[in-house]
């Protein structure tokens, strides 16, 4: 019987033991949530904006740029012509943020340049200028007729707040935007968007 309640209590003191280091390590864990703070490194996500030009909100894919201390957009969803095939500017604003993302963490988005895939014109990400688009690092498709330097104009334009320096750079057919560059120089947007 003192065998038994040796055990018992040994048991307890264990398992009371073990509640208290889990109580300890719990708030550690639970601290950091991405809605109160932000995080340590370049990260890419989709949110709303307001599009000045018709006063609505869209979707758009922006960088936390935590040297900054605050957020860049890159891309704003807008047209629907991709609708028809299920490409809604949401769905496309998720995707494509994603692939910005995976590129970013890989060492794969040095370079945003245009191209063609598969007989499409496409926006791509590049480790480095006179590399060509491919499926592989293409980022999106740009409608059929548009203009991928006009695409890229754009991408620059925000970029350089209509005035700082030229992000973009050109060789051949081939334009190039320093994602580094346009992290740094890019004008702030509100984060209250």
């Amino acid at each position: 019987m003192q065998q038994q309640s040796f055990f018992i209590g040994l048991g307890l003191t264990a398992l009371t033991s073990l509640a208290s280091i889990t109580v300890s390590l719990s708030p550690s864990f639970s601290q950091s949530t991405a809605s109160e703070s932000q995080p340590n490194k370049v990260t890419f996500f989709c949110r709303q904006i307001m599009d000045e030009a018709s006063g609505e909100k869209i979707p758009a894919t922006v960088a936390w740029v935590p040297e900054r201390k605050g957020h860049v957009r890159f891309i704003g969803w807008k047209s629907e012509y991709f609708n028809k095939g299920g490409w809604t500017p949401a769905k496309r604003c998720q995707k494509v943020t994603q692939k910005f993302q995976d590129f970013y963490e890989h060492g794969r988005l040095n370079y945003l340049s245009n191209g063609k895939v598969n007989g499409y014109l496409v926006i791509c990400s590049l480790v480095n200028q006179g590399e060509t688009c491919n499926g592989n690092n293409q980022l999106f498709t740009l409608k059929s007729g548009s203009n991928p330097e006009q695409a890229l104009q754009r991408l620059t334009d925000i970029a350089e707040g209509k005035s700082s320096e030229v992000l973009l750079q050109k060789s051949g057919e081939q334009m190039y935007i320093s994602v580094q560059d346009f992290l740094k120089k890019s004008p702030l947007i509100n984060s209250k968007q």
